[in-house]
C-alpha cells in the first residue's frame, strides 16, 4: 500500500475522532449553559412568586409554604416541584367533588 494513502487514512481517522470529541465538548457546554440559564430563571420566578399576596398565590393554586419549600437549595427543579404541588391539589379537589 502506498505510504501516502496510509498517512491520509490515519489523518482522516484522527480528524474524525477530534470532530466527535469537539462535538461532545460543545454539547456538554450547551447543556451546562442551559442548566445555568434554567437555574437563573427559577430564581427569578421564585423571587416573583415570593412577592405575591396569599390571594394571588391561591389564584394560581399555590400557598406561601409551597414557595418557601421550593426555595430550599439542592432539592431539584423548583418549578417542577411547584407544578407538582399545584396538580396534586387540583386532583384532590376533583376527587373530593366526585364523592
Amino acid at each position: 500500500m502506498n505510504p501516502c494513502m496510509t498517512e491520509t487514512a490515519t489523518l482522516e481517522a484522527r480528524t474524525g475522532r477530534l470532530a466527535r470529541m469537539a462535538g461532545t465538548v460543545l454539547a456538554l457546554a450547551a447543556e451546562i449553559r442551559a442548566g445555568l440559564s434554567r437555574a437563573a430563571m427559577n430564581r427569578r420566578v421564585l423571587h416573583r412568586l415570593s412577592t405575591l399576596s396569599d390571594r394571588e398565590l391561591k389564584d394560581i393554586g399555590l400557598t406561601r409554604q409551597d414557595v418557601a419549600d421550593a426555595c430550599v437549595p439542592g432539592t431539584g427543579d423548583a418549578i417542577h416541584r411547584l407544578i407538582g404541588r399545584r396538580d396534586e391539589r387540583r386532583q384532590a379537589r376533583g376527587a373530593a367533588r366526585r364523592w
